[in-house]
């Protein structure tokens, strides 16, 4: 049996690395907050694959730029890869795929997010 000091230490470091993991999270999903957006859209196929469940675009909010991006996709709330893409000012929303598949939850974060230099 281990000591009953050191079941202290050891909940109070996991409790520690979970809050930065949390205030790492959200300030990474804010870093495209004022370039980016998330739009959930009615789609018919959406539908079908799973009831309630909707088209999830990614629109680029800032006029005459574009805007290169990270996004992490999660499926039932557990990271499941990485989308780097860019998105050209005034473009057409991209499509990230279906809000729900299965009766589970799919959503994307933004990991970062910046603007795509003026070339001359």
């Amino acid at each position: 049996m281990k000591p009953a000091a050191a079941r202290p230490r050891r909940s109070s470091a996991l409790l520690l690395s979970s809050l930065l993991l949390v205030v790492g999270g959200a300030g990474a999903s804010d870093a495209g907050g004022e370039l980016l957006a998330f739009e959930e859209v009615p789609d018919g196929r959406c539908q079908i694959l799973s009831e309630g469940g909707k088209l999830v675009v990614l629109k680029n909010l800032y006029p005459g730029r574009g805007v290169r991006f990270r996004l992490i996709r999660r499926f039932m709330g557990v990271p499941q890869g990485r989308l780097d893409g860019t998105i050209e000012a005034d473009s057409p929303p991209l499509k990230l795929g279906c809000s729900r598949v299965d009766r589970r939850v799919q959503s994307w974060t933004v990991e970062r997010a910046s603007l795509i230099e003026e070339t001359e």
